[in-house]
């Protein structure tokens, strides 16, 4: 292919440019691993992928299956095995391209505190990356991690993020308000906006026949609605997370990124309850969830 002295300029970017060819975007992605379903990184990987990104992927445990259905198999990651990996990964990419982080389950408290070092070097390698926190601690009324996890979450993570995703529970349980209403939520969200996050998002906050998501900033409120759907869904965090995440990172719009992870998370679950499941019905559906018209975001007063 014979080139124009202007395209020659840049070379390998200009012939790129030239073909189309997309520059890779990575993200690491921290979290748990299931034979069997979608969450953890089996939700948030395909999402990410499907959205154009290259994933960097480091299980903390390996799972049959998720444990609320009660029987499972499978064994914690030790957090030595997780720093030598993200040791390992560091050292082949030099964090080179790194758009975004993201974080999920964690196997154990020390997996918690490797992450924190990792970020800490990711934040002289990669300055401009976006750390997103899906702290997982637990739902309805009960902890269900680790003793220590909390803590490592608390003070080790929440801190180093720029984005964190807690479900109502955990927004009570970091914040120490209770979060029974959308305007709890404000104020507890408003509440760990003084930890350093640069956006705070509640997720399944009640609010009449409604969920409500309540996104917080230093500069403004935001509150999008999805339908109650009375059954239990396995993943919807871990997915609705790494949407946000992927479609946050292009411009730094929350209020535009909210309402695409909304409008996925929406196709997710309503496919999931018509297939009479409680994992995702991710991969059929993966193209409509990346590609659903946005939701409707409101100003939250």
């Amino acid at each position: 292919m014979e080139l124009t002295d202007n395209r020659r300029e840049g070379g390998t970017l200009a012939l790129g440019s030239l073909l189309g060819i997309v520059p890779v975007m990575s993200i690491l992605a921290v979290s748990s691993q299931v034979s069997v379903g979608y969450v953890g990184n089996a939700a948030a990987v395909p999402a990410f992928e499907r959205l154009g990104h290259e994933v960097w992927r480091v299980d903390t445990v390996a799972f049959s299956n998720h444990p609320g259905h009660h029987r499972f198999t499978g064994k914690v990651r030790p957090d030595h095995e997780i720093a030598e990996l993200l040791r390992g990964v560091g050292e082949h990419t030099g964090w080179g391209g790194l758009q975004g982080v993201y974080s999920g389950y964690l196997g154990e408290a020390d997996t918690g505190r490797v992450l924190a070092k990792t970020l800490d070097t990711i934040r002289c390698a990669a300055p401009d990356a976006i750390y997103a926190c899906d702290p997982v601690i637990g739902d309805h009324g009960r902890v269900f991690v680790r003793e220590g996890v909390e803590n490592a979450i608390r003070e080790e993570l929440v801190p180093r993020a720029q984005i964190i995703t807690p479900n109502a529970f955990e927004l009570a349980r970091l914040s120490g308000h209770r979060v029974e209403t959308v305007g709890d939520a404000h104020a507890a969200a408003v509440t760990l906006l003084e930890w350093g996050p640069a956006v705070v998002i509640g997720t399944g906050i009640p609010d009449g026949d409604h969920l409500a998501i309540v996104a917080v900033t230093a500069d403004t409120n935001l509150i999008a609605r999805s339908p109650w759907r009375d059954r239990p869904f396995f993943g919807t965090g871990d997915l609705f997370t790494a949407l946000f995440l992927a479609h946050y990172l292009p411009a730094s719009d929350p209020a535009a990124a909210l309402a695409k992870a909304v409008a996925g998370l929406e196709v997710a679950t309503a496919a999931t309850e018509a297939a009479g499941t409680k994992d995702l019905a991710l991969i059929a559906n993966l193209d409509a969830i990346v590609g659903a018209k946005p939701a409707a975001v409101d100003r939250l007063s």
